[in-house]
């Protein structure tokens, strides 16, 4: 059985968990000898080429990120049995069908059926409905400089009309804001024509929460194609127990590992901490920005947080030494407030043996139980999540280390699972 991984951007990116988790994933298979090669989306690869390089030991093929003829060669070179795609899910169900050759997809957030990509609302709530135009415009000129201003304006214009005044600017030289806004509804058709695409050719579309297999099966996919499998993560740190880890230094440490953007809630994670009256408490924010707004919104949230000295940022760290800064620390934060089918963050830390104080954000609460391995607390809500924190900075809970890393699937539990499905999917092809 041969498969053909299809990264999620560029293989050895560490931007998101995405990456992270589908680079883990690959090593993993080459640990337990599976057959497989490895797409990924990179610049610098001339238009309608693929270089292909050795990564240990297997076929690692990059093209251009939005290279077309050149994934085409790639899959007709490798020759899969199985196509997994991370990303590019509308192109490889295409392909896979064109070559009769079955796809399985994994759902790594909203964004496979959220034209504004995060299934979150204007009032920052998980999107409970089925994605279409009037509903979705609002959400996606939000996500535009100035697009809540335009709103008003443009849901007046007829969907066609719309898509067609976007047709026309996408034909012409790109003018801040003005082409971004022109081209909203434009980039609604194009997310709902790619999951058309997804749900009726996808063989298998994994999900890794139960929340976004349900707003799967809402915009219209078939629940029998549909399978809920948790991630897995690497056990890269041992230890024998947290209290014996503990900094000893009479603070209690909270700490945030992830992007500094505004779906994760940082702006929420910093209001609440600085209403807990505890002087002896410490918040510990470990990432950092790459894009454009979320720099923007880093330095907002940085003069936010300037007049709390308990709050301590750490800047990006590499994934090697995470484990290391967190190492002394007590509990983790995951503060969400749109859909996170996994948290990449949440298992580290339960691995390393640190509870977790997460919102209820699909995937937290698929890793956590109550009071046995950490907390749960509605998402988007200060007031809940500044009471939790102080709660455990007064009290100080324990928890046995085992009830904290039961709640953790390995990684090579997970890949074990990965080459069952994909074993039953060719068995029914």
């Amino acid at each position: 059985m041969r498969v053909l991984q299809v990264g999620a951007g560029d293989f050895f990116s560490t931007y998101g968990g995405g990456q992270v988790y589908v680079k883990n994933v690959v090593d993993e298979m080459i640990r337990q000898g599976a057959d497989i090669a490895v797409l990924s989306f990179v610049d610098g690869v001339a238009s309608g080429e693929f270089r292909k390089r050795d990564y240990r030991g297997i076929e690692l093929y990059e093209v251009g990120v939005n290279d077309w003829p050149a994934a085409v060669k790639v899959v007709e070179s490798v020759c899969p049995d199985l196509i997994h795609a991370h990303s590019h899910k509308g192109w490889m169900c295409t392909i896979g069908e064109r070559m009769r050759v079955p796809v399985v997809v994994t759902a790594h957030h909203g964004g496979i059926v959220c034209p504004a990509g995060a299934l979150m609302n204007c009032e920052d709530e998980i999107c409970r409905e089925r994605a279409e135009f009037g509903r979705c415009l609002k959400c996606s000129l939000r996500n535009i400089r100035s697009g809540k201003y335009w709103y008003p304006f443009m849901r007046l214009l007829p969907e066609e009309s719309y898509i067609k005044l976007g047709r026309w600017l996408s034909r012409r030289r790109f003018v801040p804001v003005v082409s971004a806004i022109g081209e909203a509804a434009l980039s609604i058709r194009g997310k709902e024509s790619e999951w058309k695409t997804i749900s009726e050719n996808a063989r298998i579309v994994i999900a890794p929460c139960e929340k976004l297999g349900e707003a799967l099966v809402r915009n219209g996919f078939d629940r029998s194609r549909l399978k809920i499998i948790v991630h897995g993560v690497s056990p890269k740190a041992e230890v024998t127990n947290p209290a014996e880890v503990s900094l000893n230094d009479g603070l209690f440490h909270f700490f945030f590992v992830g992007r500094i953007c505004y779906i994760k809630g940082i702006h929420v994670l910093i209001r609440a901490f600085m209403g807990v009256h505890n002087p002896d408490v410490r918040l510990h924010l470990i990432g950092g920005a790459d894009t454009r707004v979320e720099r923007q919104y880093e330095a907002r949230m940085r003069r936010l947080s300037r007049g709390d000295s308990r709050i301590i940022w750490h800047g990006k760290v590499s994934p090697n030494e995470v484990y290391d800064k967190i190492g002394g620390y007590d509990v983790a934060l995951s503060s969400s407030v749109c859909m996170e089918a996994y948290g990449l963050n949440i298992a580290e830390a339960m691995m390393m043996g640190k509870p977790v104080l997460a919102t209820c954000n699909g995937g937290a609460e698929m890793q956590i139980r109550e009071g046995e391995n950490g907390w749960l607390v509605p998402a988007n809500n200060i007031e809940a999540l500044r009471d939790k924190m102080e709660w455990i900075a007064s009290e100080k809970p324990r928890f046995d280390l085992e009830a904290i890393r039961s709640g953790v699937k390995t990684l090579e539990t997970h890949v074990g699972e990965l080459l069952s499905l994909y074993d039953r999917t060719l068995s029914l092809s």
